[in-house]
């Protein structure tokens, strides 16, 4: 396991591309990483990306209430951190800068989209699923078998399966539109709907992930604390607010961490939908490391993958020191 994570970097560390095999592969250190990140012409501005700078002052803010209740040797880190990332969330291109490769970054922002849509429509739609299949009733092995589905299916087959039901002439969702009166778009061919259809799409084959990772998370709850609460008068909502979904809590980091590391990675699907289209808008980081891969620019596609790597592995850090200790 570790010998392809080694070839990977060291390769990224060194020029090659494969239709220019004259200048051979001469070590280039940081240079693939350099043109990956950085830019021309940059500057910081306090107003840049506010929107996601306000939202982690307020990500500290909460840190330090959880640390003024409970302290933790942890916080003076993690502040740390996330001061770091205000910072660099205000660097950006001038007037006339530009980024070394803004392909890159389009890419990044496309699978930030993709994380926070479908993780949180995953869990939305996963949690109840999984509320009805651990309900004591006849059919419930229907459910968990609808629940299984969706998971055991290859993510292609899905993906040529939905992008038929996308088609804007044929496909289904179009034609069932049409019979209620509106007029369907064109899903896959215009980056807002593209947007919309895949992400739907992943949340359709991942919220079963979800269901059962929290579905396993219920069958472990004592059904005795159930009864007493029920004896006690206490009704459905106040059983599942003060019972089940504090109980619940260690599935659910489960189910969104993995969830996160799979759409961190997410390609199988945009790929098979859109080709990473219209254009670029659906080139998930994934995708764009295939596509740099078919240019046989190895070095620079070593790059991105240690780039991509890296950004899963700090979601995995984040949750082993701070989720799964807590």
């Amino acid at each position: 396991m570790l010998y392809p994570i080694l070839n990977v970097i060291w390769k990224a560390l060194h020029y090659e591309k494969l239709n220019n095999p004259a200048r051979g592969t001469p070590f280039v250190g940081l240079e693939n990483f350099r043109d990956l990140a950085w830019g021309e012409g940059l500057r910081w501005s306090v107003t840049h990306l506010l929107v996601w700078r306000l939202l982690l002052l307020g990500a500290l803010a909460s840190l330090w209430a959880f640390v003024w209740r409970r302290p933790s040797r942890q916080a003076l880190g993690w502040s740390v951190l996330i001061l770091a990332l205000w910072a660099l969330l205000g660097i950006h291109p001038g007037p006339e800068g530009e980024w070394n490769d803004p392909r890159f970054w389009d890419s990044f922002r496309i699978s930030l989209l993709v994380i926070v849509v479908s993780v949180t429509g995953s869990f939305l739609i996963g949690l109840p699923l999984a509320l009805v299949a651990d309900l004591k009733t006849r059919l419930r092995w229907l459910v968990r078998v609808a629940l299984l589905l969706p998971w055991a299916m290859p993510p292609v087959l899905i993906g040529l399966m939905f992008a038929w039901l996308f088609q804007d002439r044929y496909g289904v969702v179009n034609d069932l539109l049409g019979r209620v009166g509106i007029e369907g778009p064109i899903w896959l061919s215009r980056v807002t709907p593209a947007i919309v259809a895949v992400n739907y799409t992943l949340i359709w084959k991942t919220s079963s992930f979800v269901g059962l990772v929290l579905l396993a998370g219920l069958q472990s709850i004592d059904r005795g604390l159930y009864e007493a609460a029920e004896v006690d008068g206490a009704s459905v909502w106040q059983r599942f607010w003060r019972i089940t979904l504090p109980l619940l809590r260690p599935a659910i980091a489960v189910a969104l961490i993995f969830r996160t590391l799979t759409a961190i990675q997410t390609f199988d699907v945009p790929y098979a939908m859109t080709r990473g289209g219209p254009g670029r808008a659906l080139e998930t980081l994934g995708v764009y490391i295939y596509n740099t891969t078919l240019t046989l620019d190895i070095g620079y596609a070593a790059a991105l993958s240690v780039a991509l790597f890296v950004l899963s592995l700090g979601i995995t850090v984040f949750y082993l020191r701070w989720i799964y200790t807590e």
